[in-house]
């Protein structure tokens, strides 16, 4: 996030993007990139700590993180994502407050070692709002295509709010297309065109995002198996290894017994 200043952004094989005061990129997945000052300047680039906003020498001041995901199954929403996401801050109204927050929380400052540690779990907040503002704003972004478009259209609606609300239910193409006004075969075209997925790649992938959730807060494989619509374990154990490449009694285990307990799987 460009902090202080402008600067220019070259992405190889992608395109060359000017980026002004408040605009801000993220990388789903880390591609070759780098900066460079603004066409024509003498800009220099700076930590921000050392560089005040109210500072009138000319320069460029970035605000860089990484954020990290511990849910597996994350992997499927960063590849719904573009290779760069650039959004501009006349297009987002959220930018212009969490930047205020921001630099507020970076100048430098006298502050004792608590304070500043203090200071870093505010910036981190601040950086997880920013991306799931980002996150936001790319669903509803008129180019979106895939996953992600699902949540951003209204006729589909309907259908979405039952299977996430009621995982366990067999839910038909039938029943799902009625509570959007359509037919069956109508319903899953238009499904499959918005987000590149049946109904039930879909419904499958949700369920197992509930499952991985109760089973990482210690819940047994048996009642989250039923939780989600399995009635066999076994049906259960092989449709969440292959989203998440592993056993659910390799995660019961490891979130389950961490204070020595024993339990029956």
């Amino acid at each position: 996030m460009v902090t202080v200043g402008r600067c220019q952004m070259v992405v190889p094989g992608v395109k060359e993007y000017a980026l002004e005061l408040g605009d801000l990129v993220i990388f789903p997945r880390e591609i070759p990139h780098h900066m460079k000052p603004w066409h024509g300047s003498e800009q220099t680039f700076c930590e921000l700590a050392m560089f005040p906003p109210n500072d009138t020498r000319p320069g460029t001041a970035l605000l860089c993180g990484t954020l990290e995901f511990s849910h597996k199954g994350f992997d499927h929403l960063l590849d719904a994502l573009p290779p760069v996401m650039v959004i501009k801050r006349e297009h987002a109204p959220w930018i212009e407050p969490l930047l205020t927050l921001i630099r507020h929380e970076t100048v430098s400052k006298d502050a004792t070692l608590d304070e500043k540690q203090a200071d870093s779990h505010v910036l981190n907040r601040l950086s997880e709002l920013l991306f799931f503002y980002a996150l936001q704003h790319q669903t509803h972004a008129p180019q979106q295509t895939g996953f992600l478009r699902l949540f951003a259209v209204d006729d589909l609606q309907p259908a979405l709010s039952l299977m996430k609300s009621q995982p366990e239910k067999p839910w038909t193409l039938d029943a799902l297309g009625k509570a959007c006004s359509m037919s069956r075969t109508k319903f899953s075209q238009r499904f499959k065109a918005v987000s590149g997925q049946t109904v039930n790649e879909f419904f499958t992938w949700w369920r197992m995002q509930l499952a991985y959730d109760a089973l990482q807060q210690g819940q047994r494989i048996t009642k989250v198996a039923e939780r989600v619509g399995y009635q066999s374990e076994s049906a259960f154990s092989r449709a969440f290894k292959k989203c998440f490449a592993l056993n659910p009694s390799e995660l019961y285990k490891s979130n389950h017994l961490t204070c020595g307990e024993q339990d029956d799987l």
